[in-house]
């Protein structure tokens, strides 16, 4: 089946009502008919997840409709989360493995790999900072709240009398705390606060834990009422954003401070051509970074790598490659390519993206980034389309390729 990656703006442009034409409907009905007839498999990521949070209340019901489409389209074939794709590839390059498997999780698992003692743990964390909230409230000193919470917790735990406190309140009490502080079902809520109070088992509470997440469609209806609560999923790409744009910004001018400095003392007259001296430092420059990234995440899953050159990382990490020079590429346009525009914040978020594009037979990109991913990709067999008004076209001339092969 034809793979299909949509860009985040997609959703936004095909649900937004303050955007949305005719035109627009129909092509939202037709990508719709596409999954539904199983012709094209659509597929998200967290950073899909992630950029269609909201921040503030007045985006809150264009987050819903972007989930709904989202579910929509692509039910739960989730793209594995950026982290466990990295490891993947790297489990490959360390086995000299030509494809990463299992790149498509069918049960919507997009999220990083949770860990159930360490989510109690922040739970507890919670129900010590609400604790320190009331108690400041009702003018307990700095030194008499401490205190105060201390007869409450202990390394992070509850003491025993506090959780006995809890028991008797029994569990659907507590579900109802939980369910108004973390994005979950009631029922999901009840199951958890069972474990909580030692009546139920690690399996029931991770299940119920995940079964929350999985649903874009009600994460977002959660976070309409707890939208202030949403910043920490946002940030997982938004602050990754905003510290790369920052730096890229600074190399981008550093690199042509430093072009000009050669043009300007003749040591090179061209130092921005195919092999001017400022290219060949971009180059190296990339090549170590895509070395010594796969080299990081080997080192923390105990993988043996040997000796690697950034060939073998572009040939076994596609995943990898793909982000690092897509998104070098794009600041190339500021240093060589005469762009005035500054890298911008969202240039390492696409990059994000197209960590998947090589997994993918279709992906969406925006008209700046899509020839940078193309030229990374194209060995993969992706094709990257630039404009949303050209996807419906693409997404038939493969259908008919499929079945012409099957005929």
């Amino acid at each position: 089946m034809i793979t299909c990656y949509l860009d985040s703006q997609d959703y936004s442009v095909l649900t937004d009502p303050k955007t949305l034409t005719a035109e627009r409907v129909q092509m939202r009905n037709t990508l719709c008919r596409f999954a539904n007839e199983r012709k094209v498999q659509f597929v998200f990521s967290a950073t899909s997840v992630c950029e269609s949070v909201s921040l503030t209340p007045h985006s809150s019901h264009l987050s819903e409709l972007k989930a709904e489409l989202l579910s929509e389209l692509c039910g739960t074939n989730a793209l594995i989360s950026f982290d466990r794709l990295i490891e993947q590839e790297a489990i490959a390059l360390s086995g000299r493995c030509d494809r990463v498997c299992n790149i498509i999780d069918i049960y919507g698992n997009w999220f990083p790999d949770i860990s159930v003692n360490k989510t109690i743990e922040t739970s507890w964390e919670k129900i010590r900072h609400l604790a320190e909230i009331d108690l400041r409230a009702i003018g307990l000193s700095r030194q008499q709240r401490r205190a105060q919470v201390r007869k409450l917790l202990k390394n992070g735990g509850p003491r025993g009398d506090f959780k006995r406190l809890i028991q008797l309140q029994g569990s659907t009490t507590l579900a109802l705390g939980l369910a108004e502080r973390y994005p979950m079902k009631p029922e999901n809520a009840e199951i958890m606060a069972r474990y909580f109070l030692g009546r139920g088992s690690e399996e029931e509470f991770t299940d119920a834990l995940i079964e929350n997440l999985r649903d874009p469609r009600w994460m977002m209806k959660w976070f309409s009422t707890n939208h202030t609560l949403s910043s920490p999923i946002a940030e997982i790409v938004r602050k990754p954003g905003r510290e790369l744009g920052e730096n890229l910004r600074k190399l981008a001018a550093l690199s042509i401070q430093m072009a000009s400095s050669f043009s300007d003392s003749d040591a090179d007259s061209d130092p921005l051509g195919k092999r001017g001296t400022v290219t060949l430092q971009w180059n190296e420059l990339q090549n170590k970074l895509l070395t010594g990234v796969i080299k990081r995440i080997a080192s923390v899953h105990n993988l043996s790598l040997a000796e690697i050159a950034a060939d073998d990382v572009d040939k076994y990490c596609p995943g990898l490659s793909t982000t690092i020079r897509s998104l070098y590429s794009s600041v190339w346009e500021n240093v060589a390519g005469g762009r005035m525009e500054q890298p911008s914040n969202s240039q390492p978020v696409d990059a994000m993206h197209a960590m998947y594009a090589p997994y993918v037979r279709i992906f969406r990109a925006d008209r700046f980034m899509a020839p940078h991913v193309q030229k990374h990709v194209t060995k993969h067999g992706t094709i990257v389309v630039s404009r949303l008004s050209n996807l419906v076209r693409t997404l038939e001339l493969e259908i008919e390729r499929e079945a012409g092969k099957h005929d």
